[in-house]
């Protein structure tokens, strides 16, 4: 599923593996105390001298370090290392798969059991609850008879590039280890990185390491709007957070259905704006009149697309009667519609207009 050779997941693993904002608000807790206070600020929507510091001090005592003891045949091999979240007082903590899993075997390691460590030095025998291997997402569930911190989940549908942000977690071991940037691509696709699937990533400046994955990015306001994964190796500057959108939807998956469930098509697709449209005509005069509209370059033989008879060069114009031009227009209309026949409407060469009907299969969760 995922090709390492150029990138580094941020957490620890043994032996020789390394897998790696909103405006502030006008009324901020203040310091590491969390006392309230007044930013200073010399007009509405500038970054105060204490913005990143409050953002900090109010989603920080959520953030907790994860460790995972490895073993083989009862050997212990090192330990995985890496952050998580806790986004709700029953104790459920938002962190990343390959901290908690075994990508190599593909299965929950230690029996589910992770050891975890609060900022307030109280540690916690943690339960795997959930993961989804394709998003690099998991739960973690601790239990306590006092109460726990939590982090607010925010939005990240309204991020900019330029909006700071700030990233928490324990780097190398190292607790409470803040950073901070700003934020570059608000939807950096997998396909960029040289990754398969359809994922969609926030590009950042912070700094992050090894330790840092499933640790939160945060806005201005202290609100979790990403989860660090991952970072490019001896790039400086190059980081990539799944945005909380996303994660909110894969959280709703584990609570109605226990896993993640994908609709897969078969198709190959691309998104496209004007100037691809007027470059694709020039080359083929025959390319459909569109204005917008989702690309077909290509369809997997033997695919539920293939047997709706989709064809490469087909642009999808509406999706169960709805216009789309994006992909990621596409997929929210599925949503997790598996075996249920989806009504498409696309045009082709010299404008001729053809309704397909396709049925998705459920995806590969290896895939």
């Amino acid at each position: 599923m995922y090709s390492w050779d150029n990138f580094s997941v941020s957490g620890n693993l043994p032996l020789h593996f390394s897998r790696a904002g909103s405006l502030p608000s006008t009324d901020m807790r203040k310091g590491a105390s969390g006392d309230v206070g007044d930013s200073t600020k010399c007009c509405p929507g500038c970054l105060s001298r204490d913005s990143i510091a409050t953002a900090a001090a109010v989603a920080g005592p959520a953030v907790v370090n994860i460790s995972v003891t490895q073993g083989f045949h009862g050997m212990t091999l090192g330990k995985s290392i890496g952050s998580g979240t806790i986004i709700d007082p029953d104790g459920t903590i938002l962190t990343c798969a390959h901290v908690v899993v075994d990508f190599q075997s593909r299965r929950t390691i230690s029996k589910g059991k992770v050891d975890v460590t609060l900022q307030d030095g109280r540690t916690f025998e943690g339960t795997v609850v959930n993961a989804d291997l394709h998003s690099d997402i998991a739960v973690v569930k601790i239990k306590s008879r006092t109460p726990l911190p939590t982090a607010k989940l925010g939005s990240s549908c309204k991020l900019r590039p330029g909006d700071w942000v700030v990233s928490l977690g324990c780097p190398l071991s190292l607790q409470n280890t803040i950073t901070a940037g700003i934020v570059s691509c608000v939807d950096r696709k997998s396909s960029d990185l040289g990754l398969g699937g359809q994922r969609e990533y926030l590009q950042t400046d912070c700094a992050i390491n090894e330790g840092n994955s499933g640790g939160p990015l945060v806005n201005l306001d202290g609100e979790v709007i990403g989860v660090n994964i991952l970072k490019i190796v001896a790039a400086d500057g190059l980081s990539f957070a799944v945005p909380i959108d996303t994660v909110a939807k894969i959280i709703e998956h584990f609570r109605k259905k226990g896993r993640v469930v994908r609709p897969w098509l078969g198709l190959k697709m691309l998104d496209l704006n004007e100037m691809v449209i007027a470059q694709l005509k020039e080359r083929d005069p025959t390319f459909p009149n569109v204005t917008k509209g989702v690309l077909v370059p290509m369809v997997t033989p033997g695919s539920p697309a293939d047997h709706a008879g989709f064809r490469p060069g087909d642009v999808v114009i509406e999706f169960e009667g709805k216009p789309v031009g994006s992909i990621n227009e596409i997929i929210e209309i599925m949503g997790d519609k598996v075996g249920l026949p989806l009504k498409v409407l696309v045009k082709r060469a010299h404008n001729k207009m053809v309704t397909l009907t396709v049925v998705p299969e459920e995806a590969n969760p290896d895939m």
